[in-house]
């Protein structure tokens, strides 16, 4: 029978198994890589991420009169039942949290835990940077109207994505053996 404390003993004196430097040192660099990300990067990330989840919603719902179907049905039974502000705010959480959802299982571990540090800066850059290319194409933007988009897409980015990462997390750790 083999004692596995003299295995291990027998694997870590010998030296004919340690990895060359080389190979030592293209590990080390993709561990390092895989635990940390620069702000930058994960930025641009949930930018993808929102531009394609973004693109898909203005097909059903406009966003400040921005439309890729000219389908307004959604937006006039939102504003037509809860007024403009609530419907503003439903407005911006369809648009950014799909795209919130679908970044908690998408990106790193290590870029899952940047943005929960600093989440509200994450959703709030993300808000602006996607008000501003709708400045850019023509939207109708309004400051009161605006502000209560920018807060509908801010808390349901936030909410959306901690909820969904938590879910993630709990379910990897109960698939771990």
């Amino acid at each position: 029978m083999v004692n596995p404390n003299t295995d291990f003993q027998d694997f870590t004196t010998r030296e004919d198994v340690s990895p060359n430097n080389e190979l030592n040192q293209k590990i080390l660099e993709n561990v390092k890589n895989d635990l940390s990300s620069s702000h930058l990067t994960v930025l641009g990330k949930l930018v993808s991420i929102q531009g394609l989840i973004g693109l898909l919603t203005l097909l059903f719902c406009p966003q400040f009169n921005f439309s890729l179907t000219n389908n307004t049905e959604v937006f006039h039974y939102f504003h037509n039942n809860f007024g403009e502000s609530i419907c503003m705010i439903i407005c911006g959480a369809i648009f950014i949290g799909p795209g919130a959802i679908l970044a908690a299982y998408l990106l790193k571990y290590s870029e899952l835990k940047m943005i929960k540090q600093s989440r509200f800066l994450y959703y709030f850059c993300l808000v602006s940077i996607f008000l501003l290319i709708f400045i850019i194409m023509g939207a109708e933007v309004y400051l009161k109207l605006t502000s209560f988009w920018i807060l509908g897409a801010t808390l349901s980015g936030v909410i959306l994505f901690e909820s969904n990462r938590f879910i993630r997390i709990t379910i990897t750790r109960n698939l771990t053996f």
